[in-house]
């Protein structure tokens, strides 16, 4: 009784990175791996939260016996146990200690979390789709893996099953943990991990976001959008911008669906971090081969994108600047002058030498986008910024990158990866400046 409080306490107690390391320096982690091999189911259970708690985002020494402890936990009779067990196997998979072609992970974690979507007892299907979303985020083997799980129409199975107790007044059937909240609150948080999993399966392959259209995934995105839960309207423009990567269901099944609608309404929303998740996923909207671009143009898209770059959020400064780049991108010259006629040239140079190097990268595409086309266009954007401004700006920006290891830590943005992309542009800019000098 005593060691489950105490890992229990453990568990409330170590959320941050500090608290983690102090944890860890005070050499709790073997005591609560010896405690995995007691006989007391409530410890054992204790032991495991308190260990995967310590382990998210944070690497800690784990021995391989530890590991295979986890692993019979995770084909335990008891869903809880399963859950506990596959979480910590998660965090410690998110940390680099398995091989990226772990058959632990991918044949034993991945299934198993998978089958728990359709377990109903305690709260198991609110945080197993989490789980899942943090397993497979940002890996393109794991979501490989996950395609071939069918995973993503279980997650769209467990959406439409809640869907469908929306409207029922008489629902016998207990959902989650009974005296933790109403039955539809924790619908909700269902909805809302369910479409946090969907995004991050469909992230990288054309074929997950195919599965994910031919399961009917999209009235549920739709749905989520129009939320009054702001956490499920943030998680289903996490899920739109997943989906709209793909070029072929951006022409057909998202039009359809008419996705665009309620993310511009979501450019309103009466939270911030939703409107960035909007402005985010209408960034791929707005691309010249979109038919969707008009729409989000027509509806006051450009006031609301040049806004958002000029908020001191650097989240919604970013996403507006991309939504912008992304505008003018082989658009025509009166396309381009609607934009900076809102923008203005001295916000976009003013963007040009913002802290955070990603809005860097994105103004300085903006420029090369602007610089793009016929001669016509080469003459006007060159005219309006004036030559030697530009010509500074590259100079400053060329002698940035030539430091391929510096990182910002104010913005988090560091440059090894960008930088070579900011030399990639400052070469179209410089080639599109000389051919104007060619012609003068």
């Amino acid at each position: 009784m005593i060691a489950e409080f105490t890992c229990s306490i453990i568990a409330k107690c170590c959320n941050t990175e500090e608290q983690q390391y102090q944890f860890q320096a005070e050499g709790v982690i073997q005591p609560l791996v010896n405690l995995l091999d007691s006989r007391c189911l409530k410890a054992q259970e204790a032991a495991l939260d308190a260990i995967a708690t310590l382990s998210r985002e944070n690497a800690i020494t784990s021995k391989k016996n530890t590991v295979n402890t986890m692993l019979d936990f995770v084909k335990d009779k008891c869903p809880k146990m399963r859950l506990i067990a596959a979480t910590c196997l998660t965090n410690l998979y998110r940390t680099g200690i398995f091989s990226k072609s772990s058959n632990e992970i991918v044949l034993v974690v991945l299934p198993a979390l998978v089958k728990l979507l359709s377990e109903k007892t305690d709260d198991i299907q609110e945080k197993a789709p989490l789980v899942l979303a943090d397993l497979i985020k940002d890996s393109d083997e794991m979501q490989k893996a996950a395609f071939d799980a069918d995973t993503i129409s279980k997650l769209v199975e467990l959406l439409s099953s809640i869907s469908s107790k929306d409207n029922t007044e008489d629902d016998e059937e207990n959902i989650g943990v009974p005296g933790m909240g109403s039955i539809a609150r924790r619908r909700e948080k269902i909805r809302e991990n369910s479409l946090i999993a969907v995004a991050a399966a469909t992230l990288l392959r054309e074929e997950c976001r195919t599965q994910a259209i031919e399961a009917k995934v999209l009235s549920h995105v739709i749905a989520g959008l129009n939320s009054k839960h702001p956490n499920v309207r943030l998680a289903a423009c996490q899920c739109a911008k997943s989906l709209s990567r793909s070029v072929s269901h951006l022409r057909t099944n998202l039009v359809d669906a008419g996705i665009a609608t309620p993310l511009i309404k979501l450019l309103h929303d009466e939270s911030t971090i939703v409107q960035a998740a909007a402005c985010g996923a209408l960034c791929n909207l707005v691309l010249d081969f979109s038919p969707m671009k008009k729409s989000v143009i027509d509806a006051g898209g450009i006031n609301r994108f040049v806004e958002y770059s000029r908020s001191n959020d650097p989240i919604l400064c970013l996403n507006g600047i991309w939504a912008l780049n992304n505008l003018v991108y082989k658009a025509d010259l009166q396309a381009k002058k609607a934009v900076m006629e809102v923008m203005t040239y001295d916000a976009l140079i003013e963007l040009l030498h913002k802290p955070n190097l990603t809005i860097q990268e994105h103004a300085l595409g903006m420029v090369r986008n602007l610089l793009c086309g016929r001669g016509e266009d080469t003459n006007w954007i060159i005219e309006g910024i004036g030559k030697d401004d530009l010509l500074d700006v590259l100079e400053s920006k060329i002698q940035v990158t030539s430091n391929m290891g510096v990182e910002d830590d104010e913005e988090g943005a560091g440059t090894a990866v960008g930088s070579s992309i900011s030399v990639n542009v400052h070469i179209y800019m410089c080639v599109y400046i000389d051919s104007f000098d060619d012609r003068h």
